[in-house]
């Protein structure tokens, strides 16, 4: 028995090694979040329609004008918007307050560069996939699913720029010239 522990012990070890090693290179499957569309930073429009009182939600905000994107979230037929505040979060990401216009409540913060909004859907809202560079080579992937009236993060991934390019890699072609329409 001592001889057969012996002989086990270094396939062991390098299969624990080898483990350690590839810790972390596992990417999300690209079917874990059906795409419907997105849009990023660069498709918010200035929008002085937005309520002062609403900047209150934001973690930091400086008072400089608001930006939105309008998308009808719910499928009502009414555009709900994802207001962009001017400063980024202290973590270093867009604040995106999501603004139910015909309520007049705010969602929730959905934090990102570029927002994923999901086919799949929780509260009759659809799930968010948010993505950004931290800094260095470090980027970040939030999910956000809808419950209790508002948005609030379900998972968190701190990727590499292999695991960056993987996660791109498993999302149908982006076309920033095209965001905001819908993806087959």
């Amino acid at each position: 028995m001592r001889r057969l522990f012996v002989r086990l012990l270094p396939a062991f070890l390098f299969g624990l090694s080898l483990g350690l090693l590839l810790d972390g290179q596992v990417t999300t499957p690209a079917s874990d979040f059906p795409l419907r569309t997105f849009f990023s930073v660069r498709s918010a429009q200035p929008d002085d329609t937005i309520p002062d009182i609403l900047r209150e939600q934001f973690e930091k905000d400086d008072g400089s004008p608001l930006r939105s994107v309008a998308v009808d979230l719910d499928g009502d037929g009414r555009n709900e918007k994802f207001v962009l505040c001017g400063v980024p979060r202290a973590t270093g990401g867009y604040q995106w307050l999501v603004y139910d216009v015909a309520r007049g409540v705010g969602r929730g913060i959905v934090v990102g560069t570029i927002i994923f909004i999901g086919q799949e859907r929780d509260g009759g809202y659809p799930r968010l996939e948010s993505y950004w560079k931290q800094g260095g080579e470090m980027s970040v992937v939030f999910r956000y699913a809808f419950a209790k009236s508002r948005y609030g993060r379900s998972g968190t991934w701190a990727l590499t720029p292999w695991e960056t390019s993987e996660f791109f890699r498993a999302k149908p072609a982006l076309d920033f010239e095209r965001e905001l329409v819908e993806i087959k």
